[in-house]
């Protein structure tokens, strides 16, 4: 019931944003946009998303393989990780995302745990690295979101301090042995279940990190030629970095787990950024980007995925995962 009254509330505060910023668009603008969008650019935007998501199914068929587990082929992880990516995309600071742990029913929840957890590491790092790269690159004119940008800095190396802890850390398993009662002896038993199956995969990290990249480019390579699409409206000039870049800072915001994945701040902050002096691009055009990237997101997603999600069964695999009941 809780569940239920969390994601109404955060499907509340989406609708909400998106409407206030609906409010400050230009209808005719936005049409007129779409009417001349350039489908060359869009079908290369699309291809860049598929190799993003080629690229995490990859690492996440990798570590798996490392594991032990080789029954599984590189398209079954593929549509699992799809089907995630769904579950993300609808739930509060993407937590969706572990949906995975539904779906890989004969893998170990903690070796499940452990390379979801090892991959979101991954990510945080890259986010760090560009929002900090953003924010000494153009300096210059983002002078007032200064505090913003640290804000999400300071975001991201906290979960990252916390994730890595958790998973790698021997003094973090001895403080929470010491606190090791009640429902807390069962979150110490996951919280070393997790660190014995990640300390198998530390050669693996710098691999993991080199796929991880990749996938940032792919990405960034999607945002700019949706950009592209839509450069006889928008009349200006971005390079590649920039949109390289930008999705590091902006997809952070994705993470606050106060709207749907993350829907209506990352296209406040679109909006906001691309829109400041220096930049130069209008509230309505900076928003049909925006509508752009997650609407290209959810239908992919939704078009590799839905097929998995009737075999999500919730209480079924609480019933099967043995670590939950661990004494």
């Amino acid at each position: 019931m809780k569940i239920k009254k969390r994601t109404l509330i955060s499907a509340v505060i989406t609708i909400s944003i998106l409407a206030l910023l609906f409010l400050k668009v230009d209808l005719g603008l936005l049409l007129k946009s779409l009417q001349t969008i350039n489908y060359w650019y869009l079908a290369l935007a699309f291809i860049g998303y598929l190799g993003l998501n080629f690229a995490l199914a990859f690492r996440l068929f990798w570590l798996l393989n490392k594991l032990g587990y080789h029954h599984y082929s590189y398209w079954n992880i593929l549509l699992f990780h799809f089907t995630s990516m769904i579950l993300g995309d609808v739930t509060p600071g993407k937590v969706g995302y572990f949906g995975l742990l539904l779906l890989l029913k004969d893998v170990k929840a903690e070796d499940t745990l452990s390379v979801l957890t090892i991959g979101q590491i991954m990510d945080f790092i890259m986010k760090i690295a560009g929002t900090v790269a953003f924010a000494v690159i153009l300096s210059g004119i983002l002078l007032k979101f200064h505090a913003v940008l640290l804000a999400g800095i300071t975001m991201m190396v906290a979960l990252t301090a916390i994730a890595s802890l958790l998973i790698w850390s021997e003094k973090t398993l001895k403080l929470l042995s010491f606190f090791s009662f009640g429902p807390l002896k069962k979150v110490t038993n996951i919280v070393e279940d997790v660190q014995a199956s990640t300390s198998r995969l530390k050669s693996e990290l710098v691999k993991a990190l080199l796929i991880s990249i990749a996938g940032w480019v792919f990405v960034g390579a999607q945002w700019y030629f949706i950009f592209l699409a839509l450069s006889p409206a928008t009349n200006t000039n971005l390079s590649f970095l920039f949109f390289f870049l930008l999705q590091a800072v902006v997809s952070t915001l994705a993470f606050i787990p106060v709207s749907l994945g993350g829907a209506g701040l990352q296209e406040s902050a679109i909006v906001a950024i691309l829109g400041i002096p220096g930049v130069g691009v209008g509230c309505t055009l900076a928003f049909t980007f925006g509508i752009l990237v997650r609407g290209m997101s959810i239908l992919v997603d939704a078009g590799f995925g839905t097929f998995n999600l009737r075999k999500i069964s919730l209480r079924g695999i609480l019933e099967d995962r043995k670590w939950l009941s661990r004494n």
